[in-house]
């Protein structure tokens, strides 16, 4: 059971870190990169008619719920191949795991904004790349948990 919550925790600290990191890039570029209003504006279907982002709170609170479900899905993923070898728990097998995972979400958002029926004005290719890059964010952060409570 242990094991689980460190798991758990481990997800929430990656999700927390990478997601900081794109709403820091929000602010300091004047573009919407805020991961977890654009993935509750499309699983919501609730773009706004000025092709804006979803203002329901019932449709942040998916968002943010689907955002951490699938960073501690990923980080129990980080831990099964760590115990079972096939990543190492160090800087650099961290740092290919963010990769990895970042290819994933790149091709996850390029396919789910170019077939959703109407998904939100944003920078489709700079979103996709800073998404797919901070989840070496994700990785360095599960990384330093499970560093520093195994």
């Amino acid at each position: 059971m242990q094991n689980y919550l460190i798991i758990i925790i481990a997800g929430i600290a990656g999700t927390l870190l990478m997601t900081g990191a794109v709403y820091l890039l929000s602010a300091l570029t004047g573009k919407n990169y805020k991961v977890v209003g654009i993935l509750a504006t499309m699983l919501a279907n609730h773009t706004t008619k000025e092709k804006g982002l979803t203002r329901s709170t019932p449709d942040i609170l998916l968002g943010i719920a689907v955002h951490y479900l699938i960073g501690i899905f990923f980080a129990f993923i980080y831990y099964f191949l760590w115990q079972m070898g096939y990543l190492a728990l160090t800087i650099n097998s961290s740092i290919l795991f963010g990769l990895s995972t970042g290819i994933v979400a790149i091709i996850f958002w390029s396919l789910f904004i170019r077939f959703h029926p109407n998904p939100p004005l944003i920078p489709v290719f700079t979103y996709v790349l800073s998404i797919g890059l901070v989840h070496i964010l994700f990785s360095l952060g599960t990384y330093l948990v499970f560093s520093l409570m195994y």
